[in-house]
């Protein structure tokens, strides 16, 4: 028997034993599909998918480029440790405005001091809490001043009245305390010259009054001498400010912050950049390596092409009934011999269903190594696409068969039938789909997406 007289009666349903012929969907398929190919084809167009369908086909790339951004961005912000602020409030009433920024910049440098570290030193040492929290200093008193000025900044807020007394440590509550005990020692200290200060100026003046007294201390001229000294005395006292001993008072540090941006700023900032660069990414990786996952995926991606699903068979009858075309080639890449092949019968049932006549060769799943290239795709032959009446007996003719490269070059070119590239979702490369389509560009070809 003929490779012509086969198909003619396989068409019919017949087998070489006269028995009916169904499809065996457990037989190989064509080696050429089982490997990959990549047919060469000059004009080959590879269209690029829009930057966005790009980005939202692997969406998961951007959540996971926004997972690791905001984490990265949180630890930036708090694995610098932790600081602590306190602050030292200057009493301005009846003080002039450039004497107080003189009196800040003043403070600013008095916190760091030797004096003031030395208290602070003291201060800490006596701190329960502050050795329960895990606090520890140098047992020379200079290593502790030394240590404890590395962690301490000062700094006077311009024209207002307060002066920031920050201290840094790895363990936030430490910072609060380190902050707590320079701000107190920095009021002590201003207590302290005002109190040495008053002391100075008052023997200062008891001794200009037992000096060179005018006569008796009953008479006026020594009593307007006592008078001047005394109101002197009193005028350098009010000039200093040191008349009040709450020059100076201490607002305590009450929390400790992370010691560098807002740990929530840099978490947002770090999450859209993570997703911008993941984003970025997908556009980068390109859509040729992508497996679509569903038509409407693909449609997507690949806007160029025409997408349908195996229940929409009747769709596909029906724009075989609308042309003049006789034959429809149903091409199966890799892993969707069962449904390449249902898709080619349920094509048939319809056409069917409007009255045509319908042969259909399977030439997929009772595919023989053992038979020849040509004979397998003998049905594909123009010459015998343009007679399908006296070759099959039929209206119509329907071919499913592997989407290699010999199966294309047969009908790569013509238009005068309607094929459908039948791949499979999660499995078949868009480069694969494309160059499939690719090669029959000119019959208007559908992609056909199988579960």
């Amino acid at each position: 028997m003929s490779p012509l007289d086969q198909d003619a009666a396989y068409a019919q349903g017949a087998a070489p034993n006269g028995a009916m012929a169904y499809a065996d969907y457990g037989a190989g398929q064509p080696r050429a599909a089982d490997l990959g190919y990549e047919p060469e084809l000059e004009g080959s167009s590879y269209q690029t998918a829009p930057i966005t369908s790009l980005a939202l086909a692997r969406w998961t790339w951007a959540v996971v480029g926004l997972l690791i951004g905001a984490i990265l961005g949180f630890l930036s912000a708090t694995g610098g440790g932790w600081k602590s602020t306190a602050l030292l409030q200057i009493n301005s009433s009846g003080i002039d405005p450039n004497a107080i920024k003189s009196y800040g910049q003043t403070l600013q440098s008095m916190a760091v001091s030797d004096a003031v570290l030395g208290t602070a030193v003291i201060s800490l040492r006596a701190n329960a809490d502050y050795a329960k929290a895990g606090g520890k200093l140098p047992a020379k008193d200079d290593d502790a001043k030394a240590e404890l000025g590395a962690s301490i900044t000062a700094l006077w807020e311009l024209d207002t009245t307060l002066v920031d007394v920050t201290a840094r440590d790895p363990n936030g509550l430490l910072a609060i305390y380190k902050a707590k005990a320079v701000a107190n020692a920095v009021k002590t200290k201003v207590q302290a010259d005002a109190e040495a200060q008053i002391r100075d100026t008052t023997t200062e003046a008891k001794a200009l009054i037992a000096s060179e007294t005018l006569g008796s201390a009953t008479s006026a001229a020594e009593i307007a001498r006592q008078q001047g000294i005394g109101q002197e005395a009193g005028s350098k006292q009010s000039a200093a400010g040191l008349t009040a001993k709450s020059q100076v008072s201490v607002i305590d540090a009450r929390q400790a912050v992370a010691d560098g941006p807002d740990p929530t700023v840099s978490a947002m900032l770090g999450a859209a950049g993570g997703a911008f660069l993941g984003a970025l990414g997908a556009v980068a990786a390109g859509a040729g390596r992508r497996k679509p996952h569903s038509p409407r995926e693909l449609m997507a991606l690949a806007p160029d092409l025409v997408v349908r699903t195996t229940v929409q068979a009747g769709e596909l009858a029906g724009r075989v009934l609308e042309t003049d075309r006789r034959s429809v080639a149903v091409l199966a890449m890799p892993d969707t011999r069962f449904a390449a092949t249902q898709l080619a019968m349920a094509i048939a049932h319809h056409l069917r269903t409007h009255g045509a006549t319908v042969a259909v060769v399977d030439r997929v799943s009772e595919f023989s190594p053992t038979t020849a290239s040509e004979d397998r795709l003998w049905a594909l032959r123009r010459d015998v696409r343009r007679n399908v009446p006296a070759n099959f007996s039929a209206d119509m003719l329907v071919v499913v068969c592997g989407a290699d490269e010999e199966a294309l070059s047969l009908i790569a070119g013509q238009s005068d039938l309607l094929v459908a590239v039948v791949a499979k979702q999660r499995k078949t490369l868009l480069a694969d789909i494309r160059r499939t389509v690719d090669a029959v560009r000119v019959s208007e070809p559908v992609v056909v997406l199988a579960r």
